[in-house]
């Protein structure tokens, strides 16, 4: 079943012309058409999909067809990022509604029936007057995630990806810390409250939170409730089944995840495939693991990775690479002419071609001294551990960082005034230090009781005292861990160039709230306890056993 195809009007070639300027994609080459679909999979129910058919002179093929799945709406925002901006440079595209979302039929269920209805829709394309022969997928977020599902049995007429920001595995955002991540639940309020077809982008993005934004009071005083489950059920009602789901699920192995973790993409993916993350995304973890894969795999994939957050990170900076991506690889027309890792070094605030991510590095060592510095050389024998509080009742909060959209490069300098936090600082350095890749800590730690996280942080002071963020890492601790034995955590990569004058910090905390479930402090379920605990955290510091490992460029001198 199909409409009338309907020319674009001034309203939508206003903001078009508007959106184009604002990403940079370059002058327009056509107008369109926009035809409402119906697409019919395998179990009876059908898919509501949006069919754009660039308007060119006679003669004149489209450059190639686009396929998105999205679970946000049909909407002029979301498809001007989507498809229009390609279709009025001269491309087709499918635009087709997540099952269960914005007019498609059935059930949404976060991960479950996209891999399925992928292959669906392209029998359903193959089968289409229009159809090409070939066909690309772009999309960021769950739209990425969407990809992966479909690349897990690749169709053999998919000849590129483009995947902003998007996770391979639900299991791993949800638990791999071992403490459950609570943007889950704001995203799920979302999805059950889903906005009406004509919602913009950017509003269904504001309400997309990093529990900093969170979309109601009500919401945020659910996820402060304890127990977790029961106060989340109690906001919810019979709302987004799924997310209690992921509370019964806390291991990533059990097979519940197994449809919603699509490792094996990875695996078979043999196509051209473009990554887009920022240093803030909190699915920046997963794509490295991405392109580290499917680099080793010699899979022609590129990495660009800017200073971004979820939202920014979405593709809103990334349309000229983007284009240049198609122009090679689906309309064989052109060439992306870009390295295969194009980075932002933030410190410097500045773009790196580089063959490859991450460059060879040396290790430039930082000791832990006392309870407040950090220096290069080891600390003296006798040195007094160093220790602190997390209490669950008044847990250390989030702080920009990796949050869904609260997230990004904020002043987080509240962390070294805190009594529930370590924070490490080195003197000023005396020449530039160029991070690139992934710190790790190396701490003696130990905790009473054993069940507690660590939170840590790699942060830059300038000059005038100021702390901003660079890169972290959350986890949950195993109760029946050795404390004799050294912890070793690697924190998520960066690239950051710490300029003469500025200072290193390593901040250490007990919690990061309300990113992550709190620790309670107890054997208990921490998502169906009320039972909380505090939890006194030792760091010891003589001998140098506890320490910050910085990968730094051989290019910089290090201090």
């Amino acid at each position: 079943m199909a409409g009338e195809p309907v020319k674009r009007g001034f309203a939508g070639a206003t903001l078009d012309y508007v959106g184009a300027r604002y990403v940079n994609a370059g002058p327009e080459k056509c107008s369109y058409t926009t035809q409402a679909v119906q697409i019919p999979m395998s179990d009876g129910m059908k898919l509501a999909a949006d069919f754009y058919e660039p308007e060119l002179p006679e003669g004149q093929k489209p450059l190639g067809l686009i396929m998105v799945q999205c679970c946000y709406g049909r909407g002029a925002g979301i498809s001007f990022l989507n498809a229009r901006v390609f279709v009025a440079r001269g491309y087709q595209a499918l635009f087709v509604s997540t099952r269960g979302t914005h007019g498609s039929e059935g059930t949404f269920s976060p991960g479950i029936n996209e891999a399925n209805d992928s292959q669906d829709i392209v029998k359903w394309m193959r089968q289409q007057t229009w159809y090409p022969g070939t066909f690309a997928t772009m999309g960021a977020s769950y739209l990425g995630y969407s990809q992966w599902a479909m690349l897990r049995d690749p169709p053999a007429d998919c000849v590129a990806a483009v995947i902003p920001v998007g996770p391979h595995d639900q299991a791993l955002h949800a638990w791999e810390t071992g403490s459950f991540r609570l943007d889950r639940a704001a995203w799920s309020d979302t999805m059950a409250s889903r906005e009406e077809e004509r919602g913009s982008f950017l509003e269904t993005l504001s309400k997309l939170p990093g529990l900093s934004f969170l979309s109601s009071s009500g919401l945020e005083n659910a996820v402060a409730g304890l127990p977790l489950e029961a106060s989340l059920q109690d906001y919810f009602k019979d709302r987004a089944p799924w997310l209690f789901e992921y509370l019964a699920h806390p291991d990533v192995d059990d097979p519940y995840w197994s449809t919603r973790r699509q490792q094996a993409a990875l695996e078979r993916a043999n196509i051209p495939i473009l990554l887009v993350s920022g240093w803030y995304d909190p699915f920046e973890m997963q794509t490295m693991q991405q392109y580290k894969r499917l680099f080793e795999r010699g899979v022609d994939v590129s990495l660009v990775v800017g200073p971004w957050n979820h939202i920014y990170g979405c593709g809103l900076h990334s349309i000229p690479e983007i284009m240049d991506f198609f122009a090679q690889h689906l309309a064989k027309a052109g060439e992306y002419g870009r390295s295969r890792a194009r980075i932002f070094v933030t410190g410097a605030e500045e773009w790196r071609s580089m063959p490859t991510w991450p460059p060879n590095t040396e290790s430039k060592t930082f000791y832990l001294q006392d309870a407040t510095s950090l220096d290069s050389e080891l600390p003296a024998q006798d040195v007094t551990p160093a220790s602190f509080v997390f209490d669950p009742r008044n847990p250390t909060p989030s702080i920009g960082g990796s949050q869904l959209l609260a997230g990004g490069r904020v002043d987080d300098s509240i962390y070294g005034t805190r009594s529930d936090v370590l924070a490490f600082t080195s003197q000023p350095l005396s020449a530039d230090l160029e991070v690139l890749g992934a710190p790790s800590v190396q701490l003696s730690h130990s905790s009473d009781p054993a069940f507690a996280d660590l939170f840590l942080r790699l942060s830059e002071v300038d000059s005038k005292g100021v702390s901003h963020n660079i890169s972290e890492v959350y986890q949950a601790l195993d109760p029946t861990r050795d404390m004799s034995q050294s912890l070793k955590l690697d924190l998520a990569d960066c690239a950051h160039r710490f300029k003469v004058g500025t200072r290193v910090r390593l901040v250490i905390a007990g919690g990061s709230f309300p990113m992550y479930a709190r620790s309670l402090g107890t054997e208990e379920n921490r998502v169906r306890s009320d039972k909380i605990v505090p939890q006194t955290h030792t760091i010891t510091i003589a001998a140098g056993v506890s320490q910050l490992i910085l990968p730094v460029s051989s290019k910089v001198i290090p201090v």
